[in-house]
């Protein structure tokens, strides 16, 4: 088979257009340092846990998975990635049934961060109505975070996003872009009026605690424990820190050789410092004995973005601060479209997906990738709709796919450094299985990560997880066969480099 007949054309229609601070941004999102200083993390903290060492842990370890993606990402600079790293690797099977996997399980999350999206504004809506003596606006944010309005929020946001891809790629990565600096603006912001507040920080939290309807707590724990703090750090690895992948599985459309060199680690490291001031401000401002104390009673509303809104005593401030933790999560799901689309669009360009996902509109958008993720969407909206929100948060428990995948792009570091004697890339990838084989065990063992709870296995996770699996290596089993039918041999697809 000829070279030029292997994938579905010989261009991929992509345009560089990607700048240096739109893949930045990209990656930002997609390691979610706004909602790690939300309620991902603090519900979790254990007696004597310290989150700033937990995080300059979580930080340090994952520096070799960094290492492996800036060498990729250099090396292989295609459109899905670590897909294609892994499949020309490994296998394409493997790459084909891992990166489908990830992408199902990263439309799961998508959905449940746009239903739940309503609960960040209710929070917002609720403080601020209490602060000011508003019940209506109280009364508003309790709506919002009902069922109904929630489904059709999530639906609206997701419809709107996928809209601005599809009209011009370009409008996708500036929305992506205005979001993330937004986020940080704001992430700033509130940093800045804790800060200010840390005198009498005792005396001014009390009317914020009456706001969010919790108490002053005490505490009477260690100030320090090694067990305790590594407990955190599955919880920082797992929720932050290593999804590093967005700003490769757009490598072709990124133009400046800076910009392939730099974007993980300059992402990594802004990511850190965010996550790192946040915890070091929150210890600073209220103590640590207190901070931890509400961590351990009331961690899904005393956070981080909810003591800086109640202490800005400005309504604007308020507000702004406010509207910057709803644009962290929009801003999540920004990026969740692009990088859904570019997987799908890789996959479908080696023949393994149906060929219309690889196409791209004159504006360089791969439109019908995009309405597949809305539609995705729109299909877990309505499971969780039906399922009930308590139910459908098991789906949450699929992590483990992430953790399995991240293992499986460190192996192929590992076997790529053997095979073409890249010192760096054989230490560093050594590093990363065992960390990565570490934390899938403790994604798949330990309760608050929802695969496994206290009483055995999550049956919903469970189907869905391996429901996952077993459909994506189902797809490309008929794929192959399908595509031998035809004369073409995925094997052969596979041992080629995608053009750009």
């Amino acid at each position: 088979m000829e070279k030029s007949n292997v994938f579905v054309r010989e261009s991929s229609g992509l345009i560089k257009q990607v700048n240096m601070l739109d893949v930045v941004m990209l990656n930002v999102g997609n390691m979610s340092a706004g909602l790690a200083l939300y309620s991902s993390i603090t519900p979790y903290v254990q007696p004597g846990s310290n989150l700033l060492v937990a995080t300059l842990i979580g930080f340090i370890l994952a520096i070799p998975q960094a290492l492996i993606y800036t060498y990729f990402i250099r090396k292989v600079p295609r459109t899905g990635g670590d897909y294609v790293w892994i499949s020309r690797t490994l296998h394409g099977s493997i790459g084909v049934i891992m990166a489908l996997s990830l992408m199902i399980e990263s439309v799961a999350y998508f959905a449940l961060t746009a239903f739940f999206a309503s609960s960040a504004i209710q929070s917002v809506l609720n403080e601020i109505g209490s602060l000011n003596g508003q019940t209506s606006m109280v009364n508003l944010g309790n709506y919002l975070a009902s069922p109904i309005p929630s489904f059709i929020l999530a639906f609206a946001v997701m419809a709107v996003i996928v809209a601005i891809n599809i009209i011009k790629a370009k409008w996708g990565y500036s929305l992506i872009t205005v979001l993330g600096l937004f986020s940080l603006f704001t992430t700033i912001l509130a940093m800045g009026v804790l800060a200010v507040n840390a005198g009498d920080f005792s005396i001014k939290i009390q009317p914020v605690l009456k706001a969010l309807n919790i108490t002053y707590v005490t505490y009477n724990g260690p100030s320090f424990d090694w067990n305790a703090t590594l407990f955190m750090l599955p919880f920082l690895a797992l929720y932050t820190f290593p999804w590093m992948q967005a700003g490769p599985a757009v490598a072709a459309e990124i133009k400046g050789k800076n910009a392939l060199k730099y974007n993980v680690f300059i992402s990594l490291i802004l990511t850190f410092i965010i996550v790192q001031a946040g915890y070091g401000l929150m210890y600073y401002v209220g103590g640590y004995g207190f901070t931890t104390a509400e961590y351990i009673q009331n961690g899904f509303v005393y956070t981080f973005w909810n003591v800086a809104i109640g202490l800005t005593n400005n309504v604007v401030l308020e507000w702004i601060i406010g509207l910057g933790l709803i644009a962290w999560e929009f801003f999540i799901l920004a990026y969740g479209v692009i990088v859904f689309s570019r997987y799908i669009f890789a996959m479908a360009f080696d023949r393994v997906l149906p060929s219309i996902f690889a196409s791209v509109s004159k504006n360089g958008s791969p439109v019908y990738t995009h309405l597949l993720d809305l539609g995705l969407v729109t299909m877990f909206l309505a499971v969780i709709f039906f399922l009930g929100s308590s139910n459908a948060i098991s789906l949450y428990g699929a992590t483990i796919l992430g953790a399995l995948y991240f293992l499986v792009v460190s192996i192929a570091g590992l076997i790529h450094g053997i095979k073409n004697k890249v010192s760096i890339l054989i230490p560093a990838s050594v590093v990363s299985i065992g960390y990565f084989a570490y934390l899938t065990y403790v994604s798949g063992t330990n309760p608050d990560f929802g695969f496994m709870t206290s009483t055995g296995v999550d049956f919903i996770t469970l189907v869905f997880v391996l429901g996952t699996l077993i459909g994506s290596a189902i797809v490309y089993a008929v794929s192959y066969m399908h595509n031998k039918s035809k004369g073409v041999d995925l094997n052969l697809v596979y041992k080629e480099i995608p053009p750009e």
